[in-house]
């Protein structure tokens, strides 16, 4: 069976899904804790951590697989099944952006040993009527990054509120990593427009350069030519009382860094880099339990690199990175549940090509993938939450050329997933999940296919 009749099957089986419960919806949300909303917002914060921590990808901040990561021979070909189930649900995510202030985890099994796990904390600590100091912690590892960020800043609103300036810094472990972003934020009414720009590896050149830093604590020293700077744009505006427009961009300027051994210079080499991306959504309301939405993105990762005369030559090569999606999702809220489907296809492309091939082949790889969601959950004001759901991912790749994988990675999964447990009115919630195999690649009884939780806190 075809990875496209499986995508059809698994549309099928959400829309199913959703279709379970109260015949008839719900206008007033008394009984939901929950709005009928989603958002791309984790989408551009994730993609901003990728392109902002560079040095906290899987492989480090000068690997020669890029930024974006996305192929580790770690990885089998559940792994971007698993990345689906144990994601925080739409309408939780909504939630998330919204209230502005907690703290939550997400965690799932990714093999026989290990987690993946993501924590963040976001706080504003207001200092007067108009000034506050906004603050946000992520921790990330998995199979894609090993993150660990601090953000703190200021932020002074103006005009009761409808103009704010911020300056947020990003801290890290490495300090020459360290980031200084400033905006502005324009919020007329319900609409809101964000506008930022950020000196990237901004201590990089003093430490390195200026202070100087010992072989024993650095071996590898960084030296940019040209620096990184970031333009970034935001805008959330609502069109008539039903409709509702997302849309990130982000660009980075091209930079130039050297990369080379203290002890011997000129083993190393330069490169040059470059990161953009962009993305939007459309979500259409017809009642304040129902939204319909469609959603596409974009993110490409552009890095030329060259040996230096006592380089390796491997280190002569051109990379692409790509991923675009085009998708769309469906909420609606009963008296006592809700339901979620969303479905998108993804392309990913990875394209390496090198002066000399006598060292290494030039890769020309494409994959195609749908993927999708569905999420029944029962949701009462407090208490006991119980939800049920299918997850797939159906993927072709394209051409001959494979990426390192334990596993070959042009396979169809397929997976109920079970969630049960508890909220505590509006302050917190927690999920423990497990999965259960429907594709038929795991032949025990029961056909377990790994467990995973989520769980938030918020003040």
């Amino acid at each position: 069976m075809t990875y496209r009749s499986w995508a059809w099957r698994g549309l099928l089986v959400c829309a199913c899904l959703c279709a379970i419960g109260s015949p008839t919806a719900a206008h007033s949300q008394t009984d939901s804790l929950k709005v009928a909303r989603g958002t791309l917002l984790g989408w551009d914060e994730q993609l901003r951590l990728i392109i902002f921590d560079r040095g906290g990808a899987y492989f480090g901040r000068s690997s020669s697989v890029g930024i974006l990561q996305r192929f580790n021979r770690l990885q089998d070909a559940e792994y971007t099944l698993d990345q689906v189930s144990y994601a925080f649900t739409l309408v939780e995510e909504y939630e998330w952006y919204q209230r502005g202030q907690g703290v939550r985890y997400k965690g799932a099994s990714i093999n026989k040993v290990q987690l993946a796990q993501h924590v963040q904390f976001a706080a504003s600590i207001p200092l007067s009527s108009t000034w506050s100091v906004p603050i946000n912690i992520d921790l990330q590892q998995d199979l894609e990054a090993k993150r660990s960020v601090f953000r703190a800043g200021f932020r002074k609103s103006f005009m009761s509120g409808r103009i704010s300036a911020f300056l947020t810094g990003w801290v890290k472990t490495q300090k020459p990593e360290s980031d200084i972003e400033v905006g502005a934020i324009l919020a007329p009414g319900a609409s809101q427009l964000t506008l930022a720009v950020a000196a990237l590896d901004l201590f990089s050149d003093p430490i390195y350069q200026g202070i100087g830093v010992p072989p024993s604590i650095a071996d590898t020293a960084f030296n940019y030519t040209s620096n990184p700077f970031t333009l970034r744009a935001a805008l959330n505006i609502p069109i008539g009382r039903q409709w509702r427009v997302e849309a990130y961009a982000l660009a980075m300027t091209p930079a130039s860094v050297t990369v080379e051994r203290q002890t011997a210079p000129e083993e190393g080499f330069s490169q040059d880099e470059r990161y953009a991306y962009t993305g939007g959504l459309v979500e259409w309301e017809p009642t304040r339990a129902t939204a319909i939405a469609g959603f596409a993105t974009w993110v490409q990762a552009r890095l030329g690199r060259e040996a230096l005369s006592l380089g390796l030559p491997e280190d002569d090569f051109d990379l692409t990175e790509r991923t675009s999606q085009l998708g769309a999702y469906g909420i609606h809220n009963f008296k006592k549940f809700s339901a979620e489907v969303w479905l998108a296809h993804i392309w990913r492309v990875e394209d390496r090509v090198r002066p000399d091939t006598s060292v290494a082949p030039n890769v020309n790889y494409e994959d195609r993938t749908w993927a999708g969601r569905s999420n029944l959950v029962y949701q009462a004001t407090g208490g006991f939450r119980g939800a049920i759901g299918v997850d797939f991912t159906a993927r072709e790749i394209i051409g001959e050329d494979r990426m390192p994988s334990n596993t070959d990675l042009n396979a169809t999964n397929v997976r109920l997933r079970m969630d049960l447990g508890w909220s505590f009115g509006k302050t917190a919630f927690i999920f423990f999940g497990f999965n259960a195999e429907l594709d038929g690649d795991v032949t025990s009884s029961p056909a377990f296919d790994g467990g995973h939780a989520r769980a938030a806190f918020y003040f």
